[in-house]
């Protein structure tokens, strides 16, 4: 029979069938049920006494399960929620909290106006709204004049927050002088949800990469750590030669999404010298020693959407819930910078939303109507994003 034991492999605990088997039959040392009233007791789970047995065997489930629970919360690879940002604090490391969607919106006003934002944390801020109900806050608090303003905006709630152009016209907090609202695009910034669990403990083991003598994989490790950077990646070139992205002989290439770009630049000041840099955007670091202005180069990683097409069939002819898979994906399916999309990632969440579900087609794109079973973002620097209007689901 199992046993309940802690040692050099770990912890190891009895399933429930076992605990159930010693309570009825007993062990060794006690006496079950059976020996104590009587091979002939009635043990079926509808039976008063077997109603007793199956709770007393889930009590004592419960409590060790709790014990693995605290036993686990010290292993950084096994802890969960509060456990985990405790022991990844060992490692100089917090968890990611998640961002905002941000868009562009058109205010049009017929007198100067001042309009609260965000910023202001004394006052509501001005507050729109579009036809699902998304509300979006100003930013930053601005007065404008007679005319049209073109002004930032971000989602009131944290995460995921899908804005369609020219849907939000609502406002929630009329003031005098604002005539009408409307966002002529789609976001620059789609919010994401704060790390997950399993997330962060991939990037607290890639964090040990920080003790490496490889400054470009130690400083990969930098970078994702620092606060508000969703993700980087570093690219080396040590040839002589051009490489197939694009990145010059004896150079290196930083893309960060998030961040700032002051921070961005000082790290990989404090990381990288004597080597050529890749990049649009450029910080001067000013040098203390002498005060001279030392160029920093990396880039920015921008979105791109994705185009999913998928026809999907029920095996048990059950009504399908194409928003509900929609859904799903949105919230399972990333991509980080510059990695492929492809069919088989996809249908196998499809799979794993519901055994039910056959993809008898599943396709890829960055343009509606040209599908394959892989593409890659149209340039280095981009990551793939989903929208839902850009899954389309069929049902045949």
């Amino acid at each position: 029979m199992g046993q309940n034991t802690i040692d050099a492999n770990g912890i190891t605990i009895q399933t429930y069938t076992e605990i159930l088997n010693d309570i009825t039959n007993g062990t060794d040392s006690t006496p079950g049920w059976i020996t104590i009233y009587g091979s002939d007791i009635n043990l079926d789970s509808n039976s008063p006494d077997g109603q007793i047995v199956n709770l007393m065997a889930l009590s004592k489930e419960d409590m060790l399960q709790f014990g693995v629970g605290i036993y686990n919360a010290f292993n950084p690879d096994l802890a969960v929620g509060q456990a985990l940002d405790g022991v990844a604090q060992y490692n100089g490391i917090t968890r990611k909290g998640g961002t905002y969607t941000q868009t562009q919106v058109v205010v049009t006003t017929n007198q100067s106006v001042t309009l609260n934002g965000n910023d202001q944390s004394a006052s509501t801020p001005f507050t729109i709204e579009d036809g699902n109900g998304n509300q979006l806050y100003l930013i930053t608090t601005v007065t404008i004049g007679s005319g049209t303003s073109t002004l930032n905006f971000q989602a009131a709630n944290m995460g995921f927050v899908q804005i369609v152009q020219n849907t939000v016209t609502a406002i929630v907090t009329p003031q005098t002088g604002v005539l009408a609202v409307n966002n002529p695009s789609t976001p620059y910034n789609y919010g994401a949800d704060q790390e997950t669990d399993a997330q962060f403990r991939l990037r607290r083991q890639q964090s040990t990469a920080g003790l490496s003598t490889h400054k470009a994989q130690a400083l990969y490790t930098a970078l994702n750590n620092i606060v508000g950077v969703e993700q980087a990646v570093v690219y080396e070139n040590n040839t002589g030669v051009s490489n197939s992205i694009g990145l010059g002989a004896h150079s290196i290439w930083f893309i960060v999404e998030g961040g700032t770009a002051q921070e961005i630049a000082n790290m990989i000041y404090n990381y990288v010298d004597c080597c050529g840099m890749k990049g649009s955007t450029e910080v001067d670091i000013v040098q203390p020693v002498d005060g001279s202005l030392y160029p920093v180069y990396f880039d920015i990683a921008q979105q791109q959407v994705l185009q999913i097409s998928l026809n999907i069939e029920s095996l048990s002819g059950s009504a399908i819930n194409n928003a509900a898979i929609q859904s799903y994906l949105l919230d399972n399916y990333t991509l980080g910078i510059n990695e492929v999309a492809d069919i088989t990632s996809i249908t196998a969440l499809v799979r794993a939303y519901s055994s039910d579900l056959l993809v008898t087609f599943a396709g890829v794109s960055i343009s509606a109507g040209s599908y394959t079973d892989s593409v890659k973002p149209s340039a280095v620097i981009n990551y793939f994003v989903l929208l839902t209007g850009n899954i389309l689901i069929t049902n045949t």
